[in-house]
This record gives structure tokens, C-alpha cells and sequence, in this order.
């Protein structure tokens, strides 16, 4: 006698398979009639392939798994072992319809989807599926609930970092061109402008000269845009950004915005104002919904730390004329560039100059490599004298000893 369908679905029983199919059919009225006898067909002869297309053309049987309450990760779980049943054969396919199913099914219902499309996604172990379905589980988030996307008590949120995410391609040796899609779902799903910013940096790193194209540009704009109207949050990300060959490309697209974000990554306020006045004053940023002040703001607060790369000690006057202002508030921006952490420094009040202790470094071309072989060079010199009058000193005890 054939088993009945049962509710307890259990990977390891022999008959796990036919439960399942007996426990969709029962569980929906709109099954059609040889749904169980053509599934049946394909368990006799281990065709697990033809098994698994009859399960997912059949809309009514994943609506009823949907419906299946605690069992239907169960449920998801033996759909996994048979997919991993399945030779010869990209099951790229078959996830990306499973998933799709999955969400028509949970119309609705976006927690119930997430956990559903999460477990999927915790059983399958080809990165090109993970990286489907992540894409999926982000878009549904942003689309109908954001908060599954938050970085605190969501596990997705916790996947979605733009420290977290790379590290995770790395390990599965995802290409950057597989990156993409996940990435610019990451980036429009984000729930604040730095995440926003990070994963559109990271869309952009993944093109190489000769795969720029329109996508691209249009994701190197944002970028680009979003390094002017903050380039203090993410300094350390945004430092390399006119290297990258899709930057590069604005050249064609947006030359005058490659302009504007080469004077934030490189100059100071003085070729900051240049360019306003080259492009016929300050209305050239409304385009790109820029505010003036916010970018003259950063400015000095971006030239200061530029004085204080090129300098040790920097006397009131120079940043008073670098920064455009009153002397009166000299301590105050360089209160402003400490606090955002580009810098670090005291302020001599009597003598009226700032001691630079650190500083972060805007530009770093051969012109700095040269400083930087000079200062080594001092201080090879100060070593060299030290160790000789060290030398000496030795010497000179040890006569007045003997």
C-alpha cells in the first residue's frame, strides 16, 4: 500500500520526495490532475531535473509550499537536496525560477519571502546562485520592507556591508563582472548615503578599460557626485576614484563634474573658486544638487589638511590666506578637520601656528614620493649621527676607564 501524504517532511526518508508532492497536491485545489503521476514518473526513473521542472511549472504546488507555514523551509530544503541531485545541468536556471515562484507565492507578504528565499539561499553553495538570490532578497527589502535591510537584528543587513559583502565575493571567487548586479542592488537599496555611496564605489571598481558603457558612466556620475557632496565620510574608499577607468570615462560624458571632483580629491579652495568662475558661477552645481556652502565647507576643510601634509608647522597667516578667512577663525576649522578625523594637530595660540602631528595624505604622486625620500633621507642622516656620537661616547669611557 502507498504511503499517504504526511505533514512531516523529513530529508532522509526514503519516500521524502513523494510526501512532498503529495502534501503540495492536497494543500492546493489547483494543482492539475497529473500533477502527483507525472512527479511520480520522474521519482521512478531518478530524474531528478524533470522532477524539479514539474514541481516549479506548477504555480498552484509553490503557492501551497508557501503555504505550509514552519514546514515549508522543510519544504525548500528537499528542493535543495534535489537540485544538488541534478548532473550535467546549470541549476542557475532553476534557482532564479524557484526564487521567482517563491515571491509571486508570497505576494504580500515580504517576511515571509525573505525567510523562504534565505533559507534557499543558506542551502545552495555555487556562488553565482548565492549571489542571484542575494540580489533578490535585496530587491524585495527595498521594494516593500527596508527594515529587513537594516545593519542591526537583520541578518541581510548584517550581509549587506560594504566591508562584509567584498570580503564574501573574495572567498567565493566572484568576478567583478559577477559583482555587478549585486552591487547596484545593494546601492539603491541602501538605507543611508554612506552605504549608498560605498556599494555605488565598489559598482564602479568592477569595469576595466574597455568595458565602460553607458551603465557605467551613469554609476561613475553618482559616484562622482556623491564624493563632492561628502569627501570626508569615506575619505579612505574615495581616495583612488580618478584612477578608476569608469571615472575616467566622464571625461566624454560629464567632463566639467571630472573637473569639480578632481579640485575635491586634489586642490585647495582657491582652484575650488577657478572652477565656479570658469563655469559661469555657482549655478553649475544645482545640476548635479550640490549646495555651495557645504562644498566651500569642505573645501577648507580639505585644503587645511593639504597645508598640513606640505608642512610641520603652519603659521596662522598661511591658513588664514589658504582658507579665504578671518583670522578670528582659524582654530575653529582646525577644530573642524580634526574632528573629521583627516587630521591631527595642535594649535600654538601665542605664536599663532598649528603643529601638524598627522595628516592624511589627498594626493600621492611622484612629487610626494620624492618628499617623502627626502624626509627619509633626513632622517637617516639624524640616525647616522646619533649612532656616532653614541660611538663615541662608548669610546671615551672605555679610555677613561683603562
Amino acid at each position: 500500500m502507498a504511503p499517504s501524504a504526511s505533514s512531516a517532511l523529513v530529508n532522509i526518508a526514503e519516500d521524502a520526495e513523494l510526501r512532498l508532492v503529495r502534501l503540495l497536491a492536497e494543500s492546493s485545489q489547483s494543482v492539475r490532475a497529473n500533477f502527483v503521476q507525472d512527479c511520480e514518473a520522474c521519482i521512478v526513473h531518478s530524474d531528478a531535473s524533470q522532477l524539479m521542472k514539474t514541481i516549479l511549472n506548477e504555480q498552484g504546488a509553490i503557492a501551497a509550499l508557501v503555504s505550509l507555514g514552519d514546514e515549508a523551509v522543510s519544504a525548500i530544503s528537499l528542493l535543495a537536496a534535489l537540485l544538488d541531485r541534478i548532473k550535467n545541468e546549470d541549476t542557475s536556471g532553476l534557482v532564479k525560477q524557484l526564487a521567482d515562484s517563491i515571491q509571486q507565492a508570497s505576494a504580500g507578504n515580504a517576511s515571509r519571502c525573505m525567510s523562504l528565499l534565505a533559507a534557499l539561499y543558506n542551502m545552495r553553495a555555487d556562488p553565482t546562485e548565492k549571489v542571484a538570490l542575494l540580489v533578490k532578497m535585496i530587491q524585495l527589502g527595498s521594494s516593500q520592507e527596508p527594515s529587513l535591510l537594516a545593519a542591526q537584528g537583520s541578518v541581510l543587513g548584517k550581509w549587506v556591508d560594504g566591508n562584509t559583502l567584498p570580503t564574501m565575493l573574495d572567498e567565493w571567487n566572484v568576478p567583478s563582472g559577477g559583482r555587478r548586479e549585486l552591487y547596484r542592488a545593494a546601492a539603491e537599496g541602501a538605507t543611508s548615503p554612506d552605504a549608498k555611496q560605498r556599494f555605488t564605489l565598489l559598482l564602479v571598481e568592477t569595469y576595466a578599460e574597455g568595458e565602460v558603457d553607458s551603465d557605467a558612466l551613469a554609476s561613475s556620475q553618482q559616484a562622482a557626485i556623491g564624493a563632492i557632496r561628502d569627501p570626508v565620510s569615506l575619505f579612505v574608499n574615495q581616495r583612488d576614484i580618478l584612477a578608476l577607468p569608469a571615472i575616467r570615462g566622464l571625461q566624454k560624458k560629464s567632463a566639467s563634474l571630472l573637473s569639480l571632483l578632481t579640485v575635491f580629491q586634489e586642490g585647495k579652495l582657491e582652484d575650488y573658486h577657478s572652477f565656479i568662475k570658469a563655469n559661469g558661477g555657482e549655478k553649475v552645481l544645482t545640476q548635479w544638487g550640490l549646495s555651495p556652502e557645504e562644498c566651500i565647507r569642505h573645501m577648507r576643510v580639505l585644503s587645511l589638511c593639504s597645508l598640513a601634509a606640505e608642512h610641520e608647522e603652519i603659521p596662522y597667516s598661511v591658513v588664514t590666506e589658504t582658507l579665504q578667512t578671518e583670522a578670528s577663525e582659524v582654530e575653529k576649522w582646525v577644530i573642524a578637520a580634526v574632528s573629521s578625523g583627516l587630521l591631527s594637530a595642535k594649535m600654538d595660540q601665542v605664536q599663532e601656528k598649528v603643529i601638524v602631528e598627522r595628516c592624511v595624505v589627498r594626493k600621492f604622486d611622484m612629487d610626494q614620493w620624492k618628499a617623502l625620500q627626502s624626509r627619509l633621507n633626513v632622517w637617516k642622516q639624524n640616525v647616522s649621527g646619533i649612532l656616532e656620537a653614541y660611538k663615541e661616547s662608548l669610546q671615551q669611557q672605555q679610555q677613561q676607564q683603562e
